[in-house]
């Protein structure tokens, strides 16, 4: 099984600065333009199938995506993006400041980083986020069983996940906008055959 793992394009929370996560922006009119032309590229490479948070910038890339391949998305929850900001989420960064300025003086490193182990209140620990992109991860393959190509469209911190901890690659996992990764899953193993708008760096 060939499977496409592809982050949704940019979202109204990319362009006004907010703390997204589990805020459910939806994608931006660049967003939706550069998921056509996604779209349109992928459409000879035999997608059969396609996978989707349920979150609108996810579940739009896939719907755009869809249309050029004939099948329609089937929507994972736990393909949902991971509570990293907790009470900031939603909240521009500007305003968070004034706000929650009690929050961030207590955090030492960038506010829900995947990387970090601060914990913003509310927000969703780690563990619980890559216990659930595991059941996920393998509830799409029990489905998609028999089928050659799937496509999964999903979150930045979904995709780290899966490196980190399904594909064990050691770095952090960096992901432009509809950053690709082209995986092939031969039972039991998943090696990664090519990645574009994908950065790994060492961990410091």
């Amino acid at each position: 099984m060939t499977i496409y793992l592809v982050r949704h394009g940019e979202s109204v929370d990319d362009i006004e600065d907010c703390y997204g996560g589990i805020a459910d922006f939806p994608l931006t009119e660049a967003g939706r333009n550069t998921a056509h032309d996604l779209s349109s590229r992928l459409a000879s490479h035999g997608i059969t199938r396609i996978y989707t948070s349920p979150y609108k910038r996810a579940h739009e890339t896939a719907t755009i995506i869809s249309k050029d391949l004939a099948c329609k998305p089937t929507v994972v929850d736990d393909l949902r993006e991971r509570n990293s900001y907790g009470v900031l989420s939603g909240v521009t960064k500007a305003q968070a400041k004034e706000i929650f300025g009690h929050v961030l003086a207590r955090v030492k490193g960038k506010p829900g980083d995947f990387y970090s182990t601060e914990l913003l209140p509310g927000a969703e620990p780690l563990d619980l986020f890559n216990s659930r992109v595991r059941t996920a991860f393998d509830s799409i393959v029990a489905d998609a069983d028999g089928t050659a190509v799937i496509c999964i469209v999903t979150h930045g911190n979904v995709t780290r996940s899966v490196y980190s901890e399904i594909l064990h690659v050691s770095g952090k996992v960096g992901l432009d906008l509809l950053a690709i990764t082209v995986l092939e899953y031969v039972p039991p193993k998943l090696t990664i055959v090519s990645q574009e708008g994908v950065q790994v760096a060492p961990v410091s």
